[in-house]
C-alpha cells in the first residue's frame, strides 16, 4: 500500500494511503476533483503528515503563510480574535477541506488562526512545491481560483448578514448551514449537527454574546425546533428553522 512520506519521523505513514486520501479529496474539494490519478498522486507525494491534539493551534494569524493544509481526519476552526480576547469563528473545517489557499498564493501573512477542535490529522504542502505544481497543472490553478472566489462571495454574504440581519435570523442561518455541512439525518426526520459546539462557540460564529445565543436556543427548544445535549444539537424541525433563517419583513 502506498503511503505519504512522513519527513518528520523518517518513516512512512500507512494511515494516509494514496487511494483513500485521493477518494476523500475528490469528493470534498473541487480543487482536487479535476486531477487525474497520476497528477493527484504527484501532489500527495509532496505532502508531509502532521497530527494535532484538540485545542492545539495549527497556525497563527500574522505568521508567514507558506504552507497549504489538507484536513484528512478531524475538525479545525478558522478564527480570529480582537485585542480584548473576543473570538470570531470564520469557518469549521472537516475531512477533505483545505486551508491556507490565500497565503500560499500571495505569500502574505496568515489572515486568521487555525485551531484543532478535536484530534486532527492533516497533510501539509509547502509553497515552494505547490506553486510549481499549479504552473504545471492549469486546471488545478483554475479550480483553486474558483475556490478562492467562492470564499470571497461567502465573506461578502457574512458582512451583509452582520449589517442587516438580527441575531435570531443570523443564528438560524448559521444552524441551517451547520446542519447542511455537518448534519446527519435522525430516525425521526430531524438533523443531528455532528459538531461539539458550545453556546460561546455559536456566539463566535454568529457575532453575538453567549447570553443572546442561550436565550434564543432555549426559545427554540421550547418550540420543539431544537433538542440540545452536551455533545450535539438536533434540529427536530428543519423546515421551521429554515423559516427563521429568512430575513424578517420590515415593520410598518
Amino acid at each position: 500500500m502506498n503511503a505519504v512520506n512522513d519527513t518528520d519521523t523518517g518513516k512512512q505513514s500507512t494511515v494516509w494511503a494514496y487511494a483513500e486520501v485521493a477518494e476523500l479529496l475528490r469528493e470534498s474539494s473541487a480543487l482536487f476533483a479535476v486531477l487525474d490519478d497520476a497528477t493527484l498522486d504527484a501532489l500527495l507525494s509532496l505532502a508531509t503528515p502532521r497530527q494535532f491534539k484538540a485545542r492545539q493551534t495549527v497556525c497563527h494569524k500574522g505568521e508567514q503563510g507558506d504552507e497549504l493544509f489538507i484536513l484528512v481526519h478531524g475538525k479545525l476552526k478558522v478564527c480570529t480574535s480582537s485585542d480584548d480576547g473576543r473570538e470570531a469563528i470564520l469557518a469549521i473545517l472537516e475531512d477533505g477541506d483545505v486551508s491556507g489557499e490565500m497565503s500560499i498564493v500571495d505569500g502574505h501573512p496568515r489572515s486568521a488562526d487555525v485551531v484543532a477542535v478535536q484530534d486532527s490529522e492533516i497533510l501539509v504542502i509547502h509553497r515552494r512545491q505547490f506553486l510549481p505544481f499549479l504552473e504545471a497543472h492549469p486546471r488545478a490553478a483554475i479550480a483553486l481560483l474558483t475556490a478562492l472566489i467562492k470564499r470571497l462571495r461567502w465573506t461578502d454574504a457574512l458582512v451583509e448578514d452582520m449589517h442587516f440581519l438580527d441575531i435570531r435570523t443570523r443564528l438560524a442561518k448559521t444552524l441551517v448551514r451547520l446542519a447542511q455541512d455537518h448534519g446527519r439525518t435522525t430516525a425521526a426526520g430531524g438533523v443531528r449537527i455532528d459538531l461539539k459546539l458550545s453556546q460561546e462557540d455559536l456566539g463566535n460564529l454568529v457575532g453575538a454574546t453567549r447570553e443572546s445565543i442561550n436565550k434564543q436556543m432555549r426559545a427554540w427548544v421550547e418550540e420543539g425546533i431544537l433538542e440540545l445535549s452536551q455533545t450535539n444539537i438536533v434540529v427536530r424541525k428543519p423546515a421551521e428553522l429554515q423559516a427563521y433563517a429568512k430575513p424578517r419583513a420590515p415593520q410598518a
